[in-house]
């Protein structure tokens, strides 16, 4: 949706549409995500994709969009064996005006020393040395920034076809021939249309936005891509009793808990509004795509809930009320978005690893100037980058502030 938004603020003539397999907007893994965002990393590709979107996003919020967006911060919780790495990437953070808050203590119901308890030495769970806060950082209500989206969109005068499946690419010759079996394969091509669930739908230029989806896609039209989808999931635990101090206990004078990670992998995001914890984990699983994810009762009880509780001890005899799976549409080599041009008049925006919505503004800026021909693309605040800074082919910086 962002990045049809964009087609059409730069080009209102353009007749653009968008094909949803789904009967409403946003009901893919954009709906299933735990919708978090921050602005600090420490490669700069990270930082600009994050911060013009988030940007964006906040003066949508200030000019009366309610997108339930609060900055309550990433609280980074860092073992002992991590301590000076992180403390080097603070300074080297503060040295480009970029300042994050450090604690060795913090007024939280949290467990720094978990070694004096004989099943977290079995598990090989770390002692906390500090708290590294981000505070350009929080969450966001994914439902209503796509909805954003969507009506700027059709108020403009762009179009949806929802229940529709996208099946296939169709080519066509560039010099036809007229020849039965066209195209062959020695013959340039360029993109005719598309086979759907409604039929056939012709097309100048078509850009496959399809996230978790995108890679089977691509291998059916001959493109090789990086891209695997990885299940995701989110436990939904209610915040009451010691859990709603936790809530509560703000820092840097904000009104609620940060999002909190855990060694591990392991992840504790506040909704204020439902008054309730998600929480999940990056763990390590095969890569496979399932048509309609399911959440796996075993991974809150074996995967996340030891960990947890050792650190949170207020999680303790806790369940999910809740929960729910999607997808990460992950780049394997860079875990960066891949925005590109495959084929004349085929173009893909995929491989957000994750960071899809915090960057989505950005992704779909880029994608729109490159679909249009331009070699630059100005992202929101007026940066300037080249239209082709996430071609699939490209060598980032690793970036070291990771969940």
């Amino acid at each position: 949706m962002s990045i049809a938004y964009h087609l059409k603020r730069l080009s209102p003539r353009s007749k653009v549409l968008v094909v949803d397999q789904y009967a409403g907007v946003g009901m893919g893994d954009t709906a299933k995500s735990a919708a978090a965002f921050r602005t600090i990393f420490t490669s700069q590709i990270n930082r600009v994709l994050s911060k013009t979107s988030i940007d964006f996003y906040r003066d949508i919020q200030k000019s009366g969009v309610d997108l339930n967006m609060r900055f309550v911060g990433y609280l980074f919780l860092v073992p002992k064996e991590n301590a000076e790495t992180m403390r080097a990437i603070a300074q080297e953070l503060g040295k480009i005006g970029v300042t994050v808050d450090l604690f060795e203590r913090l007024n939280m119901p949290l467990r720094f020393k978990v070694t004096d308890d004989e099943e977290a030495r079995e598990m090989g769970l770390p002692d906390i040395a500090l708290g590294l806060l981000v505070k350009e950082a929080g969450i966001i209500d994914p439902e209503k920034l796509v909805r954003y989206y969507y009506e700027a969109y059709t108020k403009e005068g762009g179009e949806v076809l929802f229940n529709v499946k996208v099946e296939s690419v169709s080519f066509r010759p560039k010099k036809p021939l007229n020849i039965p079996g066209e195209p062959f394969t020695w013959q340039d091509v360029k993109v005719a249309g598309l086979e759907t669930s409604a039929g056939y739908l012709e097309a100048r230029n078509v850009i496959f936005a399809t996230g978790a989806w995108t890679e089977q896609l691509m291998n059916m039209a001959g493109f090789g891509l990086p891209l695997k989808p990885r299940k995701r999931q989110v436990f939904v635990v209610r915040a009451d009793g010691e859990l709603d101090d936790l809530l509560k206990s703000g820092l840097a004078d904000r009104e609620y808990a940060p999002m909190i990670i855990l060694p591990k992998g392991i992840y504790v995001r506040p909704e204020p509004n439902e008054k309730t914890f998600w929480v999940g984990v990056a763990d390590r699983r095969p890569f496979r795509f399932e048509e309609k994810p399911e959440p796996e009762e075993a991974l809150w009880r074996y995967g996340i809930y030891p960990v947890l509780t050792k650190y949170i001890p207020a999680f303790e005899g806790r369940m999910p009320q809740n929960a729910w799976a999607g997808h990460y549409d992950e780049n394997i080599v860079d875990y960066q978005p891949i925005v590109d041009r495959l084929a004349e008049g085929l173009y893909v925006a995929a491989g957000t690893s994750g960071s899809g919505i915090m960057k989505a503004d950005a992704v779909g800026r880029i994608a729109a100037y490159l679909a249009m021909g331009y070699e630059k693309a100005e992202l929101y605040g007026g940066v300037i980058v080249e239209s082709n800074m996430l071609r699939r082919n490209r060598c980032f910086e690793e970036e070291r502030l990771v969940i």
